[in-house]
């Protein structure tokens, strides 16, 4: 069963399951894992076929403040300009009722791509993701940098870092699109967007382009440094070697891909249900001015995107 709500659209609820595909072009729902590698896309038709998932690792505090001082570390020395380093959170309690859950997602995250599935065969997952990897509009279309995190309660300004790491990632954003021949690309002013406890750092892109260009232009923006770090390719190596947990989905690209009306997000904010628990996916980005505790309180206010509505 699957049941997702982009913003300002209505509630869909379809049976079925993902299928495994090379091309998931032109359908309703689509997903695929941190680097491209599996894709799948939704079929009605598809029989439930839930698979007993096992669960995920989940580094203390401790152990993640000793890996978080050697990236720290390891990124003053010149290796790479930034490096986003995820962990898993679980919930105290199990969760009652992940309808009840996806209800309140819906009612608390109208900007965002909500969703639920469960009995699939890549499991339980739900989540909640305000970022933007690619939009068609009636005048082109649209993406955003989002990086940077404080939390609304917070009475201060984003700090350097912070609009450093925005930086990072609205450049990497906007190379990619001026390679692309007469884009007319436009880009707004900084803003702030709220997801739950936290607000981030935005800014969107708006371009032109032929449909063709389309696929290749998401290979090349996904992941962004918002999600894996510049330079990409160091950046994911090094993401392989110091987490120990596999981000399954966490970070991958979801939404629809029906031909003219694409709305595809990347999957942040969200978890998955593993007999009853709930395991959320959160990230930080680090650059050689991070702070390891800082980093690991971040990822702490992304996790109450779910848990707070526990």
């Amino acid at each position: 069963m699957l049941r997702y709500r982009f913003p300002g659209e209505n509630l869909i609820c379809l049976d079925g399951d993902f299928v495994i595909s090379e091309n998931t072009d032109n359908q309703k729902f689509t997903i695929c894992n941190f680097d491209q590698s599996i894709k799948y896309y939704w079929q009605e038709e598809s029989k439930e076929n839930s698979v007993e998932a096992s669960h995920p690792f989940c580094i203390d505090k401790a152990s993640y403040l000793k890996l978080a001082d050697q990236l720290i570390a390891d990124l003053n020395r010149g290796i790479a300009d930034k490096i986003v380093f995820s962990r898993i959170r679980r919930s105290d309690d199990q969760v009652v009722d992940p309808i009840e859950l996806f209800e309140k997602l819906l009612d608390k995250y109208p900007n965002a791509l909500v969703y639920y599935f469960d009995n699939t065969s890549i499991g339980t997952w739900i989540g909640a993701s305000p970022e933007v990897l690619l939009e068609r509009t009636s005048e082109g279309f649209k993406t955003m940098a989002l990086a940077g995190t404080k939390l609304v309660s917070e009475a201060r300004d984003f700090t350097f870092k912070e609009y450093n790491e925005h930086a990072m990632v609205a450049e990497f954003i906007e190379g990619q699109l001026r390679q692309i021949p007469n884009s007319n690309l436009i880009s707004s002013e900084i803003q702030n967007l709220q997801l739950g406890p936290v607000i981030h750092l935005m800014q969107e892109f708006q371009w032109q382009m032929p449909n063709y260009v389309l696929p290749l232009l998401i290979k090349h923006l996904h992941p962004t440094p918002a999600v894996a770090g510049l330079p990409k390719r160091v950046a994911k190596d090094y993401i392989t070697a110091i987490e120990s947990h596999e981000r399954g989905i966490y970070t991958g690209v979801i939404g629809r891909s029906t031909i003219g009306h694409e709305k595809l997000y990347v999957n942040l904010r969200c978890g998955q249900i593993i007999e009853g628990f709930l395991y959320c996916y959160v990230g930080g980005g680090f650059t050689p001015d991070s702070i390891a505790q800082d980093e690991w309180q971040e990822s702490e206010n992304k996790s109450q995107t779910l848990l707070g509505l526990l």
